[in-house]
Parts: structure tokens; sequence; C-alpha cells
């Protein structure tokens, strides 16, 4: 299920890919990333060499506009080919905000063997604020004063003050400390 985007989005499945030189120990995906008010939720990834291999992979994600690496995944020791590598791990998404991709690195190489990778994204809207309509806000207030009512305890006061209600052997209200 989702957290931040709409399912109806889902209609709107992309895949970025790349291959990089032969004995090359990184590679760069999705470069240059999201573009400006832009978020690409990654919902599976998979890296590979063209031959079987055993490397110490890593996965970053690169922050263009600072230049900054983040670890996605701490290197591990992975026998590669036919296996896939992924940071990804079930049902789990991740979010590539503005100019951001992902970085995949080996220690070493098979001569002459290239690194390929791929991901699966939604491309969502990065939103200015959530706008709630006002009429919508004050039915929710309302709502939740009915529901504190029918409990018997209200609010009052800037200061949080709580007035409870039919408490004691008089049955009356009692006032808490402000």
């Amino acid at each position: 299920m989702p957290g931040v985007w709409n399912l109806s989005e889902s209609r709107l499945v992309q895949v970025r890919s790349a291959t990089s030189a032969a004995n090359a120990e990184s590679l760069s995906l999705g470069a240059p990333g999201p573009p400006a008010g832009k978020i690409w939720v990654v919902t599976a990834c998979g890296y590979w060499p063209s031959v079987q291999e055993t490397e110490v992979v890593s996965f970053a994600k690169t922050d263009q506009a600072t230049g900054y690496y983040y670890a996605l995944l701490n290197p591990v020791s992975l026998i590669l080919n036919p296996a896939l590598a992924t940071f990804i791990e079930q049902g789990m998404e991740y979010l590539l905000f503005p100019h951001e991709y992902i970085a995949i690195k080996r220690a070493g190489h098979t001569e002459g063997s290239t690194m390929s990778a791929n991901f699966q994204f939604i491309e969502i809207d990065q939103p200015l604020y959530n706008y709630e309509e006002p009429q919508v806000v004050k039915r929710q207030l309302r709502a939740i004063s009915s529901i504190r009512q029918a409990f018997g305890v209200a609010t009052r006061g800037s200061r949080g003050g709580v007035v409870e209600g039919g408490g004691g052997e008089s049955g009356g209200h009692h006032n808490l400390p402000k």
C-alpha cells in the first residue's frame, strides 16, 4: 500500500536503466534525478554485472545540489549474475528528491565486465503545502468537539485547561488547574 502517493498514479510507472563501460567500478542510475518540484518513489531496483563475480557492492544516494552521498546499502560481498543486488526490501519504497540519483559501486571487477542496473519508479508532484478546505476543517473540529462532549471531556482556554464531567459524589464538574 503506498504511503505518500495516490494509487491512481501507479498508471505512470517508469523505468530508468544504465550500463557502464567495461572495467568500470561505479555506475550512476537515474542521473540527473527528478526535476524540481517532483519526487520519484522508487518501488524496485536491481543491479548485476555482465559476468558472474563476487565483489563488494554498495548503493548510495547522490545529491547533485550539495554533492553529498548517503548510504542506501552498506558495502557487502555478493555473488552476482544471475543473482541481482538491491537496496529495496520487501514492500519498501524509497524517495528520491529533486536532483538526487542512485550511485552503485563495486570494489573491483572481472576484466572486461560491465555494470548494469535499473529501477522502477512513480513520479509524483512535490506539493508546496497541504491545503485543507476551511469547511472540511470546521466539520472535523465540530466532530471532535461532539466526541469530547459525548465522553464528558472538553477543552477550554488557550492554556490547555480541561473540564471533566460526571465525577465525584455531587456529579458536578471539576476544573483542573491551568
